[in-house]
């Protein structure tokens, strides 16, 4: 009789244990949701807080540059009005320009000027000589190049906000190139938001990556990251050729 009278209070007690145990993980998750509904609105709120763009108007100021010596691309402020930027640009003899990329919110015109530009549009290669121009709608992968021994110059145009994060990106690539294989990049590009309208081919596809800059965000804020370093700004410069392409693009 002790035995099944053991048997009996030990089933007890596990169902007890199963009970208990089942409880807890139903609070455990319970306060996981409530920490993962905080955060969500957390990352909300931090996306309608100020962005603290500078003044365009006086970033983008004529004559003034910027470029990337590892893509071979110089850029050449030509004016800023109504939320755009002018440019000219210039793409040195055999440069291999920036890698595939899509823009989600823009199309891109190359006006070519001077010289042979080379598109890679969809994994078609065209090849663009002076007076010709091309303009890659957005949701398009593409890239631009230089295939000859010659300077490659047009003109084109691209929305301020976009142009400013790109002079950010090209002085990071200058001062901090291991910033693009580090978790620190993520939170930089949380920071810049749908304002780096730039998505790499070879890397995670576009609302992939929104996502994680949205989830990112309040991270990045906390932090510390800025959304614009003015030393990276383009810079002044005494007079330019003007002719020169249009690649607002990484």
């Amino acid at each position: 009789m002790s035995f099944f009278y053991s048997q009996h209070l030990t089933a007890i007690g596990l169902v007890r244990f199963e009970i208990n145990h089942a409880k807890r993980m139903k609070t455990s998750l319970y306060f996981l949701g409530y920490i993962l509904v905080g955060y969500l609105a957390v990352a909300i709120i931090c996306q309608l807080l100020p962005t603290n763009r500078p003044d365009f108007a006086k970033v983008f100021t004529p004559n003034s540059r910027f470029g990337n010596p590892g893509q071979g691309n110089e850029q050449i402020i030509l004016g800023y009005t109504n939320g755009r930027v002018q440019m000219q640009g210039n793409v040195k003899p055999h440069a291999t320009g920036p890698l595939e990329h899509v823009h989600t919110s823009f199309d891109e015109l190359f006006s070519v000027s001077r010289g042979t530009l080379s598109l890679l549009v969809d994994g078609k290669i065209k090849r663009l000589r002076a007076g010709e121009s091309f303009t890659v709608p957005h949701g398009t992968y593409h890239k631009f190049f230089n295939e000859t021994d010659s300077m490659a110059t047009g003109t084109g145009d691209a929305p301020a906000e976009f142009v400013c994060t790109l002079t950010q990106l090209y002085g990071l690539a200058n001062d901090d190139p291991a910033i693009f294989s580090s978790p620190r990049f993520l939170l930089q590009l949380a920071v810049w938001g749908n304002d780096f309208d730039s998505y790499l081919k070879e890397g995670p596809p576009p609302f992939v990556l929104k996502t994680l800059k949205f989830l990112a965000l309040p991270i990045a804020k906390i932090a510390g990251y800025q959304y614009a370093n003015p030393a990276y700004f383009p810079k002044p410069a005494s007079s330019i050729n003007r002719a020169v392409p249009s690649e607002s693009a990484n």
